[in-house]
């Protein structure tokens, strides 16, 4: 059996593309024997059973509405004490309010991080609190 010429140049011409394609990328330095590494740390949660959160509201007569000015936190275990934290606020993806501290005063398991300015209370359907340092 005879097998047609067009068809074995054709695969021919396409491996050989393929191959001068491949070592011109080479040559262009885009494949280099670089060094790769990886490196990891022990992250240790200065309390680990959970924290407590509350809020300071008061009762705003002339907007008719209740308003957050600080987040309340409790249950902090001693170790948390001198470390930095913030608190976010939210409402879904909206950030309504930030607090920050950089160095927190753990007093009887508890610290509260005060608001630049109070919020609508209703407003608020979310919290997140980083301790760091």
């Amino acid at each position: 059996m005879r097998i047609p010429k067009s068809p074995l140049i054709a695969v021919l011409v396409g491996v050989s593309v393929a191959g001068i394609a491949g070592a011109s990328a080479a040559s262009l330095g885009g494949l280099t024997a670089g060094s790769l590494g990886s490196d990891d740390s022990v992250i240790a949660s200065c309390d680990t059973d959970g924290i407590t959160i509350g809020y300071t509201t008061a009762y705003d007569a002339t907007n008719q509405e209740y308003r957050t000015s600080a987040v309340n936190f409790s249950g902090v275990n001693a170790a948390c004490n001198g470390k930095a934290a913030s608190v976010s606020l939210r409402n879904g993806t909206t950030a309504l309010s930030t607090a920050t501290s950089a160095s927190i005063t753990v007093t009887a398991g508890a610290f509260t991080l005060t608001l630049s300015s109070p919020i609508t209370s209703e407003s608020v359907d979310g919290v997140s609190l980083v301790i760091s340092g």
